[in-house]
């Protein structure tokens, strides 16, 4: 947990209007700042951010918080990851993340296991008689001392249990079995897991080694064998070589993506640094994220084979509802970054990365083989292919200039491939105006502007507090948020700070940014809040009275005078509140 007062000093000490300018074009508007969404299609400008506030909301699509709430949104990252970029920003050191005491302990061991193993296959690589194979493998592969090192690459003996005997008693078995450096036997005891393999370390952003790939020296299979998935270590999570790549990564703003260790490292060790592996086939969206946060500019470069290609626009679609900028790199087929750089030298192979084609062009070009484009019936086909792949696009001047691309190279009119795109997007698009009215719609007009109002201004907060009641708020989740602004000792509670409390709760996030934004609308303060304040009072009379009426009935029944009168003299002050209420409206 990040302390509530270091939350609150990031947020003093940050411009919500500085950070959404940065990603929407604000435009002044009385005190707030309005622009056309950014989380939908927006005609008109219903997105405002409120700088005194330090919130923002969008009356289109019902999407409302502070400047942490936006960055979540946009950028598609966690809390504590637009928390830390903002402390960066900020100047602003946050505490190493606490797990729970046990957690943190456990995960502390793993890291320490983790390195003693990455040592001692490094060393052995080094030094043991049985490694010379190894060396004599990375010399042939051209790898030279120096990227080995900054590899950290290692080689596992081919006895069965060497490796765990030589940590036998540094960590525990069950430390070593659920990294999956040791595989229990049927009869008792463990063996290793890597054997008689070059040893590929894994490391996380971070520089913690979190897993192991294992690579055969010959053309036995598996070829290779990496570390199971684990709560320390996912493979969709990380991708080998950013911890090396990401000083070039930022340096040069821009990533390529190869698939494997071996095509990593050749391009590191060709002064190509600025790469990463996805450590399989395919892009997962937790790596794009992790890109992202790097750099916006992807060059993809997978195997030039049919498995390379569906891999190559798994990739791109990810990286495109991502925002990033995608290029692709195509080799001559039967080459990988490996074998190209050998035969054809490094600046061949910056050459490639200057050629890579657009991803509209690497689509158009593999669909054109695949269907005539002569004929209508792959016309359709090749534009119903592409329209996908343009609704993933955020940039609509770019999704603009493909859509003229395209009708030009079919020779058909903008406005059709508009139309079938206008239909994709709505198949594909959530509606988040009908989720947002339902939201709203939910919690009474009163009952928002009060809340606004308590936000607003010191003035109406004590104010609330002498003349309106919890009981008088009928959503649960409006009567929740007043209980806590009420409940607040310090008076010094904002929207910004008070949606930090409910990071977890979109709902409570919705309601308190709409509040905000409603009250923004207003002319006379003043007025709507004594208004406000009227109407729930009358509201809480009808509703006393209503339950009186049904008290007075039994009572009458029973023939209980007593109870009959001191109810009947209650009925009679609820009709003199509720005229005084009258007369003053």
């Amino acid at each position: 947990m990040i302390p509530d007062a270091l939350l609150n000093q990031i947020q003093d000490r940050t411009d919500i209007v500085e950070i959404i300018s940065a990603y929407v074009p604000l435009k002044r508007a009385g005190q707030n700042f309005k622009a056309p969404c950014p989380f939908h299609h927006d005609k008109t400008p219903s997105f405002i951010v409120s700088p005194g506030k330090q919130i923002f909301h969008c009356f289109g699509c019902g999407v409302g918080g502070n400047v942490f709430g936006f960055l979540m949104k946009y950028e598609k990252n966690d809390f504590r990851e637009v928390v830390q970029a903002l402390a960066d920003r900020a100047g602003i050191e946050i505490p190493k993340d606490r797990r729970s005491g046990l957690e943190e302990e456990r995960f502390a061991e793993y890291a320490k296991a983790n390195q003693w193993a990455l040592d001692f296959y490094r060393n052995f690589l080094l030094k043991e008689s049985q490694a010379e194979k190894a060396r004599a493998y990375l010399k042939k592969r051209g790898l030279l001392d120096v990227t080995t090192a900054a590899f950290g690459l290692g080689f596992a003996p081919a006895d069965w249990d060497r490796f765990y005997e030589a940590l036998r008693g540094r960590v525990a078995d069950p430390i070593l079995e659920k990294l999956g450096l040791i595989i229990p036997k049927k009869g008792g005891g463990y063996y290793d897991r890597f054997r008689d393999r070059l040893i590929f370390p894994i490391l996380d952003t971070r520089g913690t080694c979190v897993a192991f790939g294992g690579r055969v020296l010959d053309d036995s299979l598996p070829k290779y064998l990496n570390s199971p998935e684990s709560d320390f270590y996912s493979k969709g999570r990380n991708l080998y070589g950013l911890y090396q790549a990401k000083k070039p990564i930022r340096d040069r703003d821009a990533v390529v993506i190869v698939e494997g260790y071996m095509d990593l490292i050749a391009c590191h060790q060709a002064g190509v640094q600025h790469v990463a592996a996805s450590l399989g086939t395919a892009l997962t969206s937790e790596q794009v994220r992790l890109i992202k946060r790097n750099t916006k500019n992807v060059f993809i470069l997978y195997d030039a084979d049919k498995a390379g290609e569906m891999a190559t626009l798994r990739g791109l679609e990810l990286c495109l509802e991502e925002g990033l900028e995608v290029k692709i790199v195509r080799l001559p087929q039967g080459h990988d970054p490996d074998s190209f750089i050998k035969e054809l030298g490094a600046e061949k192979f910056r050459q490639a990365l200057e050629g890579a084609k657009s991803l509209f062009d690497y689509k158009l070009s593999l669909l054109k083989a695949q269907f005539d484009v002569r004929s209508v019936e792959g016309k359709v086909k090749i534009a119903n292919e592409m329209v996908g792949l343009f609704s993933k696009v955020q940039n609509e001047i770019l999704r603009s200039a493909w859509t003229k691309e395209l009708a030009k190279e079919l020779a058909l009119s903008e406005e059709a491939l508009l139309a079938e795109m206008q239909k994709h997007t709505s198949r594909q698009r959530p509606h988040p105006v009908e989720s947002r009215a339902a939201v709203s719609t939910s919690v009474s007009m009163m009952e928002k502007l009060i809340l606004g109002l308590m936000l607003d201004h010191e003035r109406f907060l004590s104010k609330a507090r002498e003349e309106v009641s919890l009981e008088d708020f009928q959503h649960p989740k409006a009567r929740e948020i007043i209980k806590r602004i009420l409940e607040d000792e310090s008076r010094e509670i904002t929207p910004a700070k008070l949606i930090n409390f409910y990071e977890q709760d979109p709902e409570s996030t919705h309601i308190i940014s709409l509040a905000c934004a409603e009250v923004e609308t207003l002319t006379d303060k003043q007025k709507a809040f004594s208004d406000c304040v009227l109407r729930m009072k009358s509201s809480r009379i009808r509703n006393e009275r209503e339950e009186l009426q049904g008290r007075i009935a039994a009572a009458q029944r029973d023939g209980n005078k007593n109870r009959l009168t001191k109810l009947l003299y209650d009925f009679n002050q609820l009709n003199k509140g509720m005229k005084e209420i009258h007369e003053k409206k």
